[in-house]
Order: C-alpha cells, then sequence, then structure tokens
C-alpha cells in the first residue's frame, strides 16, 4: 500500500474536479483513477488534524459537505495519529536502541488510525480523559469514513464556531513565543540556532520523554540521567522533533511575521513527512522541506504537483 499526503488545497483541488468534472478534465480523470486505487487497498490518503481543522471552520455548509464528501471517502476515514502517540513510539524506539533492549512489536501501519479523533487525541489518553463506550468505537471502526463525514457536516454552527476559536487562540499562544523567540535569534547563525532550539525543544519535552523511556525500561529519572550526547540523538532521531526543529528554523528565517497557518503546516508535515510515501503541499512548505533535506532524509517524494499521485496507483 502506497501511503499519500495531500494537503488541503490538493483536497479542493479534487472535490472542485468531483464537482466540475468538465471544467477540471485532467484532475476529474485522476480522481477516478485514486478512487479506484483507495477502495482496492493500493494506496491510502490519510488525513492529519491540520486536513480536519480547515475543513471543520468552513462557514458555507455547502463547500464545507462538498469537501467533507471527497475527504471522507478517498481517505476512507483514515488519518495519522496525533503527536502524542507518534512520540510515544519513536521515542520509545530511539530509548530502546541507546540501551540495546527489544524493539516493541508494532502493526506495521501502526501510525495510521480508522478514528477520526485520534488526529487530535488518542482513545484513553490520560491527559485528555478521552473514552468512549465500546460499542460506539465498534460502530467507529466499522465505519470510519460515515463517522468522520458526520463530524465535518453535522456539528451546529455554534458548537464549531466554539472549537475553532480554541484552536486558533491556542496556536497564537505558539506563535508569539516563538515569534520572540525568533527575535532574540535573528543575528545568531543557521548552525548555533539550531543548537538552540534543539535545547529549548529538549527543556521543553522533557516530562514527555522521561516518562516514555521509563516506559521502554530506560533507567532515567531526571534530566541529569539522559545525558548529552543521547539528548543530542533524541532531537536527531526522532522523527516527530527533527521535522519539527529543521522547518521551524527555516519558518524563523522567513522575512515576514510567522502566521498561524504556518504551525499547522508544520504540524502536518511532522505527521506525515516521515511515514508518507510521497508528500504533496503547496510551494512554500515543499521548498521549505526540500531545503531541509527532508525528502532525502525519509526517503519521501515532497511535491507541489497534485498529478504525482499518478505514480503511487
Amino acid at each position: 500500500m502506497q501511503i499519500v499526503y495531500l494537503d488541503q488545497n490538493q483536497w479542493v483541488k479534487l472535490a472542485r474536479a468531483w464537482k466540475y468534472p468538465s471544467e477540471y478534465a485532467e484532475v476529474r480523470k485522476l480522481f477516478g483513477e485514486i478512487e479506484r486505487a483507495v477502495l482496492n487497498g493500493k494506496l491510502c490518503l490519510p488525513l492529519t488534524a491540520t486536513n480536519i481543522y480547515e475543513t471543520y471552520k468552513i462557514n458555507r455548509s455547502e463547500r464545507r459537505q462538498d469537501l467533507a464528501l471527497v475527504q471522507s471517502a478517498l481517505s476512507q476515514g483514515k488519518v495519522f495519529v496525533g503527536r502524542h502517540q507518534r512520540l510515544a513510539n519513536e521515542i520509545s524506539s530511539v530509548v530502546r536502541n541507546i540501551h540495546s533492549l527489544p524493539p516493541e512489536d508494532r502493526e506495521e501501519y501502526w501510525f495510521l488510525s480508522d478514528l477520526f479523533f485520534e488526529a487530535f487525541a488518542e482513545h484513553g489518553d490520560d491527559r485528555v480523559q478521552l473514552t468512549l463506550p465500546k460499542n460506539l468505537l465498534a460502530a467507529m471502526r466499522a465505519n470510519p469514513p460515515y463517522f468522520l463525514l458526520c463530524y465535518l457536516v453535522g456539528a451546529p454552527d455554534e458548537e464549531r464556531q466554539f472549537a475553532v476559536g480554541r484552536w486558533s487562540a491556542g496556536s497564537e499562544e505558539l506563535r508569539q513565543r516563538i515569534e520572540n523567540n525568533r527575535q532574540k535569534l535573528k543575528n545568531e547563525s543557521m548552525a548555533m540556532r539550531r543548537r538552540i532550539y534543539s535545547a529549548l525543544l529538549m527543556l521543553g519535552e522533557v516530562e514527555i520523554i522521561l516518562g516514555f523511556a521509563c516506559d521502554a525500561g530506560a533507567p532515567w529519572q531526571t534530566v541529569n540521567d539522559i545525558k548529552s550526547s543521547n539528548a543530542r540523538r533524541l532531537i536527531r532521531e526522532v522523527p516527530a522533533y527533527y521535522v519539527e526543529r529543521e522547518l521551524a528554523l527555516r519558518i524563523g528565517a522567513l522575512d515576514r511575521p510567522i502566521e498561524e497557518n504556518d504551525f499547522r503546516d508544520m504540524t502536518a508535515f511532522c505527521a506525515a513527512v516521515p511515514y508518507a510515501d510521497c508528500v504533496i503541499s503547496e510551494n512554500l512548505f515543499v521548498n521549505l522541506a526540500l531545503q531541509a533535506g527532508l525528502d532525502q532524509h525519509f526517503g519521501t517524494t515532497i511535491t507541489t504537483d497534485l498529478m504525482e499521485v499518478a505514480k503511487f496507483l
């Protein structure tokens, strides 16, 4: 199975071709080929939290419904799991290598879920107290596209707008914090900014790292137990941290203020680039990812051309 991640603009192109086939003949033909490959199990087009958010926030109900129909059908309700679950497995793998512990047995596509909400929060995660009845979970796993579609188009406007507002508020706090750090570091070299960002990332994540390391069987109780060489290795070998650092450094070097959309795109790339065979996105983030060498680092095709999907059918 080939895994291809499409950013929101690519999904919009597919939705337009589905609704107006005569106006977008080339993309409409590709749509049919994609649909057949998905149904045959040859292709997977999982969504990220960013895709779901971008669709959920659309105020025009008809436009939101058109996009949701296409996304739910072609993604089959599959999503990349959220950052917390990815980190649990990614950190465990690195820690086990450091201490020569046996690797965990995992399913081949452990980073994908049929439960759309796991793009944001994992079921049973104590941090968010998200626990659903077994019969509801069974129904969702039996028909993932239906429940994703219901979520995207069925929420009352007040509920939807409240959720969008909360997500945006959280992004704004992060944007301001990183913007402030960028101003402080603007005169430093890229190499120095990389070291500083790595240190800040490590300090900000140390409790999470220690928790997952303990679960993996590592004798780490405090930050001193990790040691500097292992800290550098974690930032370098944990995909979520590596992609975040390299993209954040390049976003920070842009000659414009950092925008909320930058963080959503970065979040999507952290989820998709390490695990997808192909990532298709807009010019800015494709260029940033290629500058960072993420395509070579992870063996992932990163492009702006939707027609590249044809190579993975």
